[in-house]
């Protein structure tokens, strides 16, 4: 239907722009209103909903406006939504940035929820607008175009601002939808930012093809929206069967590229059912159906509230996955019944059969060229730094680092300058804690993919807290007998495990092992106590093999406590204690020592010290140790 394609433009454009401010916007709300785990949930979902809840004020001012000025409205709230996504490319962190973020958001949902847009118009728009997104952060290494400044962060922002140009000069088309589709919409972005169109998640499971799998898969959803009306009920019972199951498998770690493939092209076909499309291409200025703006509000607060449910149960101490598989069976079963109501006429339904068949050949191109951009782009995108040093010195230069899922005290999100300041040491092995390769509330980065590629390292993955935040190792030599040892919490909310390898240089091997202990929710104690004794445990193991062996990373224990005894107890040694005190956290005014490096007293320590940088809230601990 050639004469749906620009009318679908401003809601592309908006909901690309959205989920662009979403990126932004969650972050500096964990890293500058709050200080992520230091500040109370609570707190921050309370900010969250009011920041959500606020464009009520408008809705009640345009209850009684007709379309042709809801449709102004809206295209002056979409403006407003792209200055502040333009201010955003120029901010350099702090309040400015959790501001104009928090501006540009309220703008993009007010503009959502007071566009007269009709149902087929936002259903395929919506997809549209999502599937652009995804594409774009796929083809950037989900390095998000919003945190560079290079020439494809640019470029991306030109097309964009065009994008939301040219949407405006066009015919204003007006039309309506049914309140029970805006209720559903953002919640069903949530559940595919969360997993199935997460290229973060997708390229933490599976390498680049997850990422090329998830981003073509949301290219043929938008296709499955924009071109194929009707879906027979049968069919609709499918899509909601595959929904529910990709999201559980997706958010339980199993094969998320194909998981999630399948499942966002099944909620497409139920967003469609849903939506109705029985409006007419051109339906005149025909008011919304009463209660759409407060339906697509309420669907917000769904959407704001079950963000913050799932995410807040790792500081809490719950998991919450469970309510995004129910979200998905309920998006599911509420699809199986709008396409039931429409089985009542069989021609509509055998008319969205036929032109479902002949839709496919052009779907299935337009995914497999976006699956090729979705692969090939971060080869192009993200290029290793100009100069990486090589550790050529005897022995094995070894560098720990919590890295705060990639965001600095400012609240921005600086790869590069963390692989340059990596780099800067000439490390033969990197020990990370807190990676974060595809969390919706940090942006959605796979923050180890791009690390490896700037720095031109392997990487290697210890799944702590789910499958997608953890600790890593990275190095260029030789590794083998990779493993990750999950451990008990304990007490502790959040998730632990400890990461061993071996690498060998100049003919020597040593072990090195990566963990991040995670206190108790009562503070720094037993909890603490028992973890330390799991890797005393699992160290024992490893120094059986008689070779020097190193262990650091984010213990969150002070050198003078029980639990950093326990670790010395199994045959280790402080490597930093000639430097004592030697600070780590915060970054801007270290006062904690929480950050460490443990070998074997087989060895020579050299070099020990930190790194003055505020690139996370902890400094990085480095030491070289030679036999």
């Amino acid at each position: 239907m050639p004469r749906l394609f620009p009318r679908i433009l401003p809601v592309a454009a908006g909901v690309w722009l959205l989920i662009d401010l979403q990126r932004v916007w969650a972050p500096s709300l964990i890293t500058i209103f709050g200080q992520a785990a230091s500040t109370p949930a609570e707190l921050m979902g309370l900010f969250a909903v009011v920041v959500v809840a606020s464009p009520a004020v408008l809705l009640l001012v345009l209850r009684r406006v007709g379309p042709e000025r809801r449709a102004r409205t809206a295209a002056g709230l979409l403006v407003v939504a792209l200055l502040a996504r333009i201010a955003l490319q120029w901010v350099g962190g702090g309040d400015p940035q959790l501001w104009i973020a928090t501006v540009g958001l309220v703008a993009a949902l007010a503009w959502l929820y007071v566009a007269p847009f009709g149902s087929r118009v936002l259903a395929a728009g919506v997809m549209t607008g999502l599937a652009v997104a995804t594409l774009t952060h796929a083809a950037l290494g989900s390095w998000g175009a919003v945190w560079r400044a290079d020439a494809w962060a640019w470029g991306l922002l030109a097309v964009q601002t065009a994008a939301v140009l040219l949407s405006l000069r066009g015919e204003r088309w007006v039309g309506a939808s049914p309140p029970r589709f805006a209720l559903a919409l953002l919640p069903a972005l949530l559940l595919a930012g969360v997993a199935l169109a997460n290229v973060g998640r997708a390229s933490a499971a599976a390498g680049g093809w997850g990422a090329a799998l998830v981003a073509g898969a949301t290219v043929a959803a938008a296709g499955v929206a924009l071109l194929v009306p009707r879906l027979s009920p049968s069919v609709a019972v499918i899509a909601a069967v595959v929904l529910a199951a990709a999201t559980a498998l997706v958010l339980a770690g199993e094969p998320t590229g194909l998981a999630a493939a399948a499942g966002i092209v099944a909620l497409a076909g139920l967003l469609v059912m849903l939506a109705g499309a029985v409006e007419p291409l051109r339906s005149g200025p025909e008011v919304p159906p009463a209660g759409f703006g407060w339906a697509m509000w309420t669907g917000g607060i769904t959407w704001v509230l079950l963000f913050f449910a799932y995410y807040a149960g790792y500081d809490l101490g719950y998991r919450a996955d469970w309510v995004l598989t129910v979200l998905a069976a309920a998006l599911g079963l509420a699809g199986v019944l709008a396409a039931r109501r429409d089985a009542a006429d069989p021609a509509r339904v055998a008319g969205g059969v036929d032109r479902h068949r002949a839709a496919v050949p052009g779907i299935v191109a337009a995914a497999l060229v976006a699956a090729g951009v979705a692969w090939v782009g971060p080869q192009v995108t993200i290029r290793p730094l100009d100069s990486i040093p090589t550790g050529r010195e005897p022995g094995l230069s070894v560098l720990a680092w919590n890295l705060r899922m990639g965001y600095g005290m400012d609240g921005q999100f600086q790869v590069r300058e963390v692989a340059e300041l990596i780099a800067g040491q000439a490390p033969d092995v990197v020990l990370l804690s807190e990676i974060d390769r595809g969390w919706l509330l940090n942006g959605g980065q796979d923050q180890l993919r791009i690390l490896a590629r700037l720095l031109d390292m392997e990487a290697h993955f210890g799944p702590a807290a789910d499958p997608v935040w953890g600790d890593a190792i990275l190095t260029r030599l030789p590794i083998s007998n990779v493993e990750s040892h999950p451990l008990r919490d304990f007490g502790a909310p959040t998730g632990a495990q400890v990461l061993t390898a071996t690498v060998t240089k100049a003919g020597d091997r040593y072990e090195v092992v990566s963990t991040h202990l995670q206190p108790a929710a009562s503070g720094l104690g037993g909890g603490s106590l028992l973890q330390a004794r799991q890797i005393a445990d699992i160290v024992a193991g490893r120094l059986a093999k008689g070779r020097p062996l190193v262990l650091g990373g984010d213990l969150n224990i002070p050198p003078d406590s029980e639990s950093f005894r326990a670790l010395l107890a199994v045959g280790l040694v402080d490597a930093l204690a000639e430097r004592r005190p030697l600070f780590t956290s915060p970054a801007d005014r270290p006062v904690e020592q929480i950050d460490h490096l443990l070998v074997t007293p087989d060895v020579v320590v050299s070099g020990a010290r930190t790194v003055r940088t505020e690139l996370s809230d902890h400094l990085p601990v480095s030491v070289r140790i030679a036999r």
